[in-house]
């Protein structure tokens, strides 16, 4: 009896290989007796929509896009009762999920992980009752990620990030900000803010965790208080290159939950897309909300 895949393809993804690619990958899993159900995203909510209605019917998922294709895919998929393990192809500019999980850089290898890989259960989060894959963010950089032009980002990849990023540098803005996080009150002025589960932050930042925290059942709180001057600046950045977290400058935590009080309402980030959420934020660590395909040796699905 053929197994059943369910392959969620953006075909605009990695700079429109995810048109091209996604024949190869069905043709890959039906040499090895799966049956293919393509669905390619068209617009908005197009991902989550076709893991919802579809893939309590099928044996695995397959995910061909960015981080925010794959953030869309999983706001469908767990609310799917005894849902199919995830294999995910990392397709965009930036894909630190991707990089965390030790999944291959090539797509056919990262599609073929689904075929040999384990079956891991991972965390999420969830941002006022939205879910996202890993990272939700305010503050300096944050506009970058979802007001980079598409069509740059498919050109030149991650350093459409780093251009569009460093105009955000001419006019630094901070915010007052408290933050209840697993009972502790942190309070200050801060440019940047995040709440992550991932081993790096737009492929620079570099968290010194290992893949099990990946699923650990808490997220990575870290914040950056406004510079003083410029020294202050260009000693942090050593800092955080160096996988330090002990700067005055930086607050660094693991937990589970944090709910921020702002004075206005707040741009946000979730994987790279906007997210709308008012003068408070409540987000918290969604423990083993889905399974992953991660390489090593085949696992009972």
């Amino acid at each position: 009896m053929e197994s059943k895949l369910l392959l969620i393809v953006n075909p605009a993804a990695g700079m429109g290989r995810g048109q091209t690619i996604k024949d190869e990958i069905a043709r890959m899993y039906e040499r090895y007796h799966w049956q293919c159900t393509l669905c390619c995203t068209k617009g908005a909510g197009d991902a989550a929509r076709f893991a919802r209605e579809h893939a309590a019917d099928h044996d695995m998922l397959v995910c061909v896009g960015g981080d925010g294709t794959l953030s869309e895919t999983l706001g469908g998929l767990i609310r799917v009762d005894d849902a199919p393990p995830l294999c995910y192809v990392p397709m965009g500019s930036t894909n630190d999920l991707a990089l965390s999980a030790g999944l291959p850089r090539d797509p056919m290898s990262a599609a073929a992980v689904g075929l040999g890989g384990i079956s891991r259960p991972i965390d999420a989060g969830l941002f006022n009752g939205r879910v996202f894959s890993y990272v939700a963010s305010f503050g300096a950089f944050t506009r970058t990620s979802y007001e980079t032009d598409r069509a740059l980002k498919n050109r030149i990849g991650h350093l459409a990030y780093v251009l569009t990023g460093m105009q955000e540098l001419t006019h630094l803005q901070s915010y007052k900000v408290s933050v209840e996080a697993d009972g502790e009150l942190i309070e200050g002025d801060f440019f940047f803010g995040s709440f992550c589960n991932t081993r790096s932050l737009g492929g620079v930042v570099k968290l010194p965790l290992s893949q099990e925290d990946l699923w650990d059942g808490r997220h990575e709180l870290l914040m950056v208080r406004r510079p003083q001057n410029i020294t202050d600046l260009t000693g942090l950045l050593p800092t955080l290159m160096a996988r330090r977290y002990d700067h005055p400058l930086l607050v660094y935590r693991h937990v589970e939950r944090a709910v921020f009080h702002m004075p206005e309402d707040m741009p946000w980030s979730l994987d790279g897309e906007r997210g709308d959420a008012g003068a408070a934020v409540e987000v918290r660590n969604l423990h083993n909300a889905y399974r992953l395909m991660l390489p090593g040796k085949q696992s009972e699905r």
